[in-house]
């Protein structure tokens, strides 16, 4: 067996290697990637473009607004630099031409960064002066030039015609004799009128200033032949992309062969295993079942020592309660029995009141023996204090409805603690549950002399198994009573809202526990009570419960300081 396993180990080695090799391959042919980057070549492609026709539109436009290349030309460097950086990063690591296409493009692209800056000066320097121009014009055609009109006219149309063609580089024009042109107008001009002639001549001088800086920039710029320096990193990027096909395509064929070897491979080592197999199904089926004797008999003691936890709480839970109802069922038995005396008197003296009206009605009623009667009923009613009396019954019915309204309260309380009608799940005030557990344990809390304080915030209803919540406070409740038995103390419940969360915190005055005891106290079986009195299964039943309501329980405890324990309970 052992050169069966070195002889499939390397096979295995072999096909990782062969796997990762194709994994790597196909990384760069992921079609997604491939189409996004030649989309966003293509966007540089239509971006130098634009920036093209925007040239264009912009020569010696006074309304152009050339913030439009400045724009274009930024949105063209962010494209190119994600292209570069994030797209072809790897591509250029591995192909020198793609690299090569890159760079030259990158080199291009920079020198009309610098260009266009000044060609965005310049040109803008001449629109606006273009602009001043006209707007000069007019003002001095429609001023008052008297008889220097025709001359003053003639003048400004010939300096505007070899403006024009200066800016339009269709003529020749020294710069000095435009301006010495411009000098000649503000002679025949009239002097009222030559401020219009300052601002016109000063246009002027800015168009000469600038022209010849705005042409140079705008014929590099349009020259610079970036379009097919991006059709060179297209076609770089598609050959490489190409050659990755061809290469998984390599690889894929090697592992084709590979998987044939290693199907033969597996079947010999099938037949061998399969030979093996039938000697060890045996021996398996054999462990299998004493495994499953043993766990059976494991779960079935499980079970009976959680129901003998269960059947000891509800042994506890029965004898509180029948304590607490003998109380006020002793003084409503008592006070039955004093009203049955009590009634007996009155009877009496109710006889005595229907012989006096039997008496009464009789049409031969004699007065002497009405007289008698009265005299007789009223001693009836002085000899057994008939008024006295009625108070008194007065009284002990109402102790002996208190009594069975206490009895009744216990009685809901316990309906309510255990809920046996109502075992789904259903929206509930959790104070409910906590005054229904301290009801139940009131039997604990007065022979521990343990005092609850409470206090309670508004909490919301939340989605529950109420008769499993019950269950939980009172483990809880029992258990710090039990802490404090020696010298009772106080268990203060306090209920908050964190968050998400309902939190839940019982905090006796107890003897506390050490570290060993709280990283134990959720184990089953793990107790710290003298043997007889618990199986140590309370606190585990508890944090079962708080997980199946997918909450969590935290303690805190101090040996003689007493100890917290603290629920938190999702309010979704």
């Amino acid at each position: 067996m052992k050169k069966y396993a070195i002889t499939l180990l390397v096979l295995t080695l072999i096909g990782i290697g062969l796997t990762v090799l194709l994994f790597t391959q196909d990384e760069k042919l992921d079609q997604t990637v491939f189409l996004q980057t030649t989309e966003s070549i293509r966007n540089l492609q239509t971006l130098d473009k634009n920036l093209l026709v925007l040239l264009h539109q912009s020569r010696f436009n006074s309304e152009f607004d050339h913030d439009l290349l400045t724009d274009t030309s930024y949105q063209l460097s962010e494209e190119f630099s994600n292209l570069r950086f994030d797209a072809l990063f790897e591509e250029i690591e591995s192909s020198e031409t793609l690299s090569t296409a890159i760079e030259n493009f990158d080199n291009s692209y920079a020198s009309r960064e610098q260009e266009l800056e000044i060609y965005v000066e310049t040109n803008s320097a001449v629109s606006q002066a273009l602009q001043e121009i006209n707007v000069g014009t007019r003002a001095i055609q429609n001023s008052n030039l008297g008889d220097s009109a025709p001359a003053v006219n003639g003048l400004i149309g010939e300096i505007n015609a070899q403006i024009f063609a200066l800016t339009l580089g269709e003529a020749d024009q020294r710069d000095n004799a435009i301006l010495d042109r411009v000098n000649d107008l503000q002679v025949e001009a009239p002097t009222s009128e030559l401020s219009f002639f300052n601002d016109y001549k000063t246009a002027i001088k800015t168009i000469i200033d600038n022209n010849q800086d705005a042409t140079n920039s705008f014929t590099t710029l349009t020259s610079l032949d970036t379009g097919s320096l991006l059709d060179s990193i297209e076609n770089e990027y598609v050959n490489y992309h190409n050659q990755a096909i061809q290469g998984s395509t390599q690889f894929r064929n090697a592992l084709i062969v590979y998987g044939v070897i290693l199907l033969g491979a597996l079947i010999f080592f099938a037949a061998q295993i399969r030979r093996n197999y039938l000697f060890l199904e045996k021996e398996v089926a054999d462990r299998t079942d004493e495994i499953k004797n043993a766990y059976e008999e494991l779960q079935e003691s499980q079970e009976q020592l959680i129901q003998s936890e269960k059947m000891a709480s509800l042994g506890q839970m029965v004898a509180g309660v029948a304590h607490e109802i003998n109380t006020p069922l002793g003084y409503v038995t008592s006070n039955i029995e004093t009203l049955k005396l009590n009634v007996g008197d009155i009877s009496e003296v109710v006889g005595e009141v229907d012989k006096l009206l039997s008496q009464v009605v009789r049409s031969d009623r004699d007065n002497k023996t009405i007289t008698q009667q009265v005299m007789k009923t009223l001693r009836k009613y002085k000899e057994v204090e008939a008024n006295e009396l009625m108070l008194e019954s007065e009284q002990l019915l109402g102790d002996g409805s208190y009594g069975l309204t206490e009895i009744s309260k216990l009685v809901t309380s316990l309906k309510d603690f255990a809920r046996l009608d109502r075992q789904s799940t259903e929206e509930i005030d959790l104070h409910d549950c906590i005054e229904s557990s301290l009801t139940i344990a009131s039997n604990h809390i007065r022979e521990n002399n343990v005092e609850i304080d409470r206090h309670y915030t508004e909490l919301p209803k939340i989605s529950c198994i109420p008769s499993k919540l019950n269950q939980l406070f009172l483990n809880v409740i029992t258990n710090a009573c039990q802490a404090m038995s020696e010298n009772g103390g106080t268990l203060t419940v306090l209920t908050q809202i964190n968050n998400n969360h309902i939190r839940l915190s019982f905090k006796d005055q107890g003897m506390g526990m050490d570290e060993e005891t709280k990283q134990k106290m959720f184990d089953p079986f793990f107790t710290s009570k003298d043997i007889g009195i618990g199986t140590g299964l309370g606190m585990s039943i508890a944090y079962k419960i708080i997980e199946a309501h997918r909450g969590s329980i935290d303690v805190e405890s101090e040996i003689g300081l007493g100890t917290t324990i603290s629920i938190n309970l999702p309010i979704d």
